[in-house]
């Protein structure tokens, strides 16, 4: 399947599939505009936010996540995971703050990444007026949000930047290169497969170096020092391999990783078909998870 055969009627199809973004009685949604300085040229430029918080809270600061959607680099904005982010902040009582990051192929990186590490930067410094705990930060995401998320992680560690407590890595496309068995096998034309992959790559990277900075994670050399990380990986998926290699690199490196795979179920089988028994499961323990890794339960 290769959505991207056809990107401005796909993300007219995505956004009327997508949520609304209104307030209702349990969770409070603001639609902010931050000015970020550099960027292409070296001008400023403004960048969205969604900022989630529980209509019912108490004057204790709030355990804040950055979430980042998904869309293979291309697709998706702020009502794209707006179900999700809705979830989390209700049932979990925590704040969260979505970008609407700049998509390709009209902004290639590094717009994204840029964009995702500038909401970071900007949910520490407004912590106090937010009222959220920035020692309860945690970042997540699924597939390309979640590819995203691991390049704002090591960023972070090397530029001795916002101190991340977790991260929530839902079926993550990590690897331009996809060499996998997982990659090659994955062909299928109704599923998310290779060919469907290794466009998002191309209009994200457009002749970038993807070895260079933060473009791939699953090129990164070292992975030491990164924080907890929760790791959903879809059986019949493309980039499963990839995320399988990355969490046992990430073990290897000393860090905390807890592995999830589920067998025989394609990627984005929990949007796919969420009242399915695989689905209900998995969002329930991933949920669970990253209710503990924020300090939120």
């Amino acid at each position: 399947m290769n959505v991207f055969a056809d990107v401005p009627g796909a993300r007219v199809a995505l956004a009327a599939a997508s949520g609304d973004g209104k307030s209702d009685g349990e969770v409070n949604v603001e639609d902010r505009e931050v000015a970020v300085e550099g960027g292409e040229g070296g001008e400023g430029y403004t960048l969205g936010l969604r900022v989630y918080t529980p209509v019912s809270r108490s004057d204790a600061p709030l355990p804040v996540a950055v979430w980042i959607h998904g869309g293979g680099f291309v697709l998706g904005g702020p009502n794209a995971e707006d179900a999700t982010c809705r979830r989390l902040t209700a049932e979990l009582g925590i704040a969260i703050v979505a970008p609407d990051y700049r998509l390709a192929p009209e902004h290639p990186y590094p717009a994204a990444f840029d964009d995702c590490y500038a909401a970071l930067r900007w949910v520490v410094d407004e912590a106090d007026a937010l009222g959220v705990d920035v020692a309860r930060l945690a970042l997540g995401g699924h597939s390309a949000g979640a590819a995203l998320v691991a390049a704002v992680a090591l960023a972070a560690r090397d530029r001795q930047g916002p101190r991340i407590r977790y991260l929530h890595l839902g079926y993550p496309v990590l690897d331009d290169r996809l060499e996998s068995e997982s990659a090659r096998a994955i062909t299928d034309p109704k599923l998310f497969n290779r060919q469907g992959a290794a466009a998002g790559w191309e209009f994200y990277l457009q002749g970038s170096d993807p070895a260079a900075g933060y473009a791939v994670p699953g090129r990164a050399k070292d992975l030491r020092d990164l924080p907890a990380s929760y790791i959903l990986v879809d059986g019949v998926d493309p980039a499963r391999d990839e995320a399988l290699e990355f969490a046992a690199r990430l073990s290897a490196a000393g860090n905390s990783v807890e592995l999830h795979l589920v067998p025989g179920v394609p990627h984005m089988f929990d949007v796919l078909a969420p009242g399915i028994r695989a689905s209900r499961r998995a969002v329930a323990a991933w949920t669970s998870a990253f209710a503990h890794g924020i300090g939120a339960s």
